[in-house]
């Protein structure tokens, strides 16, 4: 639903909370030494073109040595939807270990069509489903302090596809259907999921395969789209953030990827301002959430923060530009195929542990009816406990 079609019924208004506060994340996050018991919410919406409102809402618990000494467990909760998963570390031997994890609820495997900037209420629809995930860890450090990660995921899931209010009663669903995945990669270092590190650094390389059982055209009789068997994505990321000066932050990011036999469903979705929304965020400010197909792409993402007065500790000031460069699914196309995006985030610390950030974006190349120029809004809170 867009902002400008959400109505006070009790049921309407209780399904747009719930598809707000859905878990975005997959199970697949790295690696975290860390203890941690965050909560994460997001916000976002359009200032103008039939765009919808997004966000996200989770606990994520983080527990190294979890009853015993080389047991670590990872729990992501929000109000629909759990991912976890448990680790045995150092097995079979010292630097290896395996991991365990399930994950299921609602509004997961959403799916929302656009077309030249512009939200298709009718062609959109609800993916519901659940996973288990079976993952081999190959951990070294370099040095003695740069970690690198090898891993090798196995991913069986299971999508339901549902109409919302809006979807046209023409239109066929996706078939329900098993997806089976694995993956392949090595990362080293890595970001923490904290949403201003001060210093991180990372290097990672991906390779995931897919099939889908059921591989039935969804659409409008007169606009039906293919879905594919086997799809095969490619990707990898570079980047990380400094430290020049106390309360100063500098951060940048390449990301770059590419999909064999690619579709709607499998097509690398870029856009949103919103950090935590996926294992690998493609963040284009400006641009409605989700609203570019790619079959492929390299983005590049840079930012600064700085204190909004001399010796400001408190409260900062984050200034952000994006640049892609699309090359797009078959049918989305937008018109142009390099696409940038500006922003600027105000930081406040309310205290040592909760950080309230909000935030306005403007995509340079974002189409919206006749003219080009894309307006948003988003407000991000982080609570550490």
């Amino acid at each position: 639903m867009t902002n400008d079609t959400l109505r006070p019924a009790p049921v309407a208004l209780a399904l747009v909370v719930t598809a707000l506060l859905t878990l975005a994340l997959p199970a697949g996050a790295d690696h975290d030494p860390e203890p941690r018991a965050n909560i994460e919410l997001g916000l976002e919406g359009p200032l103008r073109g039939a765009g919808p409102v997004s966000g996200y809402g989770f606990f994520l618990w983080n527990r190294p040595h979890f009853i015993e000494e080389h047991w670590y467990l990872r729990v992501i909760v929000a109000p629909v939807y759990l991912t976890s998963e448990l680790i045995r570390d150092h097995w079979p031997a010292e630097g290896h270990a395996v991991g365990v994890g399930l994950g299921g609820g609602f509004f997961a495997y959403n799916f929302d069509e656009f077309r030249v900037g512009s939200r298709e209420e009718r062609e959109s629809f609800w993916g519901h489903g659940g996973e288990v995930t079976l993952t081999y860890y190959r951990w070294i450090r370099l040095l003695d302090a740069l970690p690198v990660e090898g891993q090798l995921r196995l991913r069986p899931q299971y999508a339901v596809y549902q109409r919302t209010d809006d979807t046209d009663p023409r239109f066929r669903l996706p078939a329900d259907t098993p997806i089976y995945s694995a993956r392949v990669g090595v990362r080293v270092g890595g970001e923490p999921p904290e949403l201003q590190p001060l210093v991180s650094f990372e290097a990672s390389a991906w390779s995931e395969v897919s099939y889908r059982v059921h591989a039935d055209p969804f659409g409008r009789p007169e606009r039906e789209e293919a879905t594919e068997h086997f799809s095969n994505r490619v990707w990898g990321r570079l980047g990380g953030a400094i430290t020049p000066f106390p309360g100063h932050t500098a951060r940048v990011f390449l990301t770059a990827g590419t999909i064999a036999n690619p579709d709607a469903l499998t097509a690398f979705r870029v856009g949103s301002a919103l950090p935590f929304r996926r294992e690998f965020p493609l963040i284009l400010r400006g641009y409605h959430v989700d609203e570019v197909f790619a079959r492929s792409f390299w983005l590049v993402n840079l930012s600064y923060r700085f204190p909004l007065w001399p010796r400001s500790e408190r409260v900062g000031l984050v200034l952000a530009a994006d640049y892609a460069r699309v090359d797009y699914l078959p049918g989305h196309e937008l018109p142009r195929r390099d696409l940038r995006g500006v922003g600027a985030d105000l930081s406040i610390a309310l205290t040592a542990d909760v950080t309230l950030m909000l935030g306005y974006g403007y995509g340079l190349d974002a189409p919206r009816g006749s003219t080009v120029g894309g307006h948003e809004l988003h407000g991000l809170l982080e609570l550490k406990f």
